[in-house]
């Protein structure tokens, strides 16, 4: 097949543009102020000069750090941290979280919205550590010990590999940086990364995670073209190109537009909705950072994966194609299929997804969340949003009120230890302690101490804290062990109740910050409902002009997984 005429050629020409159309969503527009990229050369795999920290985080006032992390497979990621707010506050006991972007763009994708709309910053800003890696082959991460990117060996790879190899190191250097368990935010194919990781039991140094527009059973997209594509025999693109870049702005994306404008019933001044949904809340300003940062290169191979996904219904790995390929890679005749109901049923996850996402389709949520109908039900969270498309979750100017809020108090709270490893004991400097926390609602108090010995006390208010006045107390705790809370923000105050203990400085006054926003989620309906009006964004578009468009979409092809 590889070596057949032109008209062969032409034929996969046009399924490998299918491919694309079923795995790449439309970006929206980007406001002005979002942040500027220089383009990289994919061809001769050269790097931008300029970082994401000067790009899209120094500039807000932020300080951010960038680092080169090694695979155990050789491959070269890049990763930044935002260690504190724009106030600063930082320290070491600042609570990590990683953010892991998905499908053909990097990690700037958190970053594109001013900060008081990035996800990034809000966390800091609220007291997180926050962590954002690039997967292997976007601009970032595009180096190997030994491999160079023209050469199709590195690019021999699908999510099997970010599963064992990319998200695994990242992680365990998280965890080497900073002393602690990650708290985990996924969207897309970030989210189908991390339900592997956590069925394999691999996520051991992560405590949380939250999965917007999860990924996993794909076979209920309502986009018809991206069902045509999917349903689509791909073996042959495979096979003629083997393990290679995949380029978006290369002539597959050409032969995109030019097959896809010529489709019958296709509307090529509608194309967000109709591949993405309706995305409701999308900045529609300026398409200039996305010409500026472009679509970032996968390998054919993990394209073709997912298309094998969407085809049977089921997660799996990657299909070789024939039972003795798949004998040698796998010592069985078919690729072993994962089995997300093994995800620990008491790790606390938090699932965001929308009412309008054709991606993230709500069957398919529904299915995953009948996998997962054995999970504590006090350890999973459930969002959903009737307005919301796939890239409303990562970019949508109200998702700091709608999605952000709910996703900080129920899938990031932090379990304090009152007094750290000494527990609460007369030994502790409680306010040192105190002033070293960040306190957000949802947190949880855990107090430790001898029963018998020691009990805790919550007092009325600043006076009867200053005095010490234990009558007055609203709630008394014993036993040796109790939790305490954070449910609204406001300050709190504890005492120990054994006489004389309060006066000997045994007492903690507890500061809870409030949460930006308030949450919107609705139960999801039995069917879906009609469609909502084309967005804001969708309307830029129409008004763009078609070769305006055409130069457009080569630089938003992105963020379906």
């Amino acid at each position: 097949m590889a070596a057949n005429s032109l008209s062969n050629l032409a034929f996969l020409s046009f399924y490998s543009a299918s491919l694309l159309l079923l795995l790449l969503p439309f970006q929206p527009f980007a406001a002005s102020r979002g942040p500027f990229l220089p383009k990289y050369d994919a061809d001769n795999a050269t790097l931008p000069l300029t970082g994401i920290c000067s790009a899209a985080v120094t500039i807000n006032g932020y300080k951010c750090q960038e680092f080169d992390v090694t695979t155990d497979d050789g491959y070269i990621l890049g990763v930044l941290r935002i260690p504190e707010g724009r106030a600063g506050g930082g320290g070491a006991n600042r609570p990590p979280v990683l953010l892991q972007h998905g499908l053909l763009v990097d990690g700037i994708s958190w970053l594109m919205n001013p900060p008081e709309e990035s996800l990034p910053l809000i966390l800091a800003d609220n007291g997180f550590d926050v962590w954002i890696s690039n997967l292997r082959g976007t601009q970032f991460s595009r180096r190997h010990l030994t491999i160079d990117p023209t050469n199709s060996e590195f690019w021999n790879w699908t999510w099997d590999e970010l599963v064992i190899h990319d998200l695994q190191s990242v992680i365990n250097f998280v965890f080497n940086q900073t002393g602690q368990k990650t708290h985990y935010v996924g969207h897309s194919m970030g989210t189908l990364i991390a339900m592997i990781s956590l069925s394999e039991g691999i996520f051991d140094k992560v405590k949380s995670a939250a999965l917007l527009c999860p990924i996993a059973y794909i076979s209920h997209i309502t986009s018809p073209l991206a069902l045509v594509a999917a349903r689509a025999f791909l073996g042959e693109l495979a096979e003629t190109f083997g393990p290679a870049e995949f380029n978006p702005r290369g002539e597959a994306a050409a032969t995109f537009l030019e097959y896809v404008c010529a489709y019958p019933g296709v509307n090529c001044y509608n194309f967000l909705p109709a591949f993405t949904g309706n995305n409701c809340c999308l900045n529609a300003s300026t398409s200039e950072a996305w010409v500026q940062n472009a679509p970032q290169a996968t390998s054919t191979k993990n394209l073709v994966h997912f298309s094998q996904a969407v085809r049977s219904g089921v997660v799996s790995k990657y299909n070789y194609g024939s039972a003795d390929a798949n004998m040698k890679h796998y010592g069985v005749t078919s690729p072993p299929v994962q089995d997300l109901s093994k995800i620990p049923h008491d790790f606390p996850l938090f699932l965001g997804y929308g009412g309008q996402d054709a991606l993230s389709d709500v069957e398919d949520v529904r299915i995953l969340l009948d996998v997962l109908k054995s999970h504590d039900q006090d350890k999973i969270k459930v969002q959903y949003v009737e307005q919301y498309g796939h890239v409303d979750f990562i970019m949508g100017v109200d998702a700091k009120d709608l999605v952000y809020a709910t996703l900080s108090r129920e899938a990031l709270a932090a379990k304090h230890a009152v007094g750290g490893s000494q527990g609460w004991d007369e030994s502790v400097d409680f306010d040192s302690w105190a002033s070293a926390q960040t306190f957000k609602v949802g947190d949880e108090l855990e107090f430790k101490y001898t029963a018998g010995l020691h009990s805790v006390v919550e007092l009325a208010g600043e006076s009867a804290y200053k005095s010490c006045d234990i009558g007055s107390a609203l709630d008394s705790l014993n036993g040796g062990s109790n939790t305490v809370k954070l449910s609204k923000p406001g300050t709190r105050y504890f005492a120990c109740g054994t006489p004389g203990h309060c006066e000997q400085g045994m007492k903690v006054k507890i500061t809870t910050a409030a949460a930006d926003g308030s949450s919107s989620t609705t139960t999801p309906p039995s069917s879906k409902g009609a469609a909502p009006s084309t967005s804001a964004a969708s309307a830029h578009l129409q008004s763009l002009g078609f070769f305006a468009l055409v130069a457009s979409l080569l630089v938003s092809l992105a963020l379906f997984f």
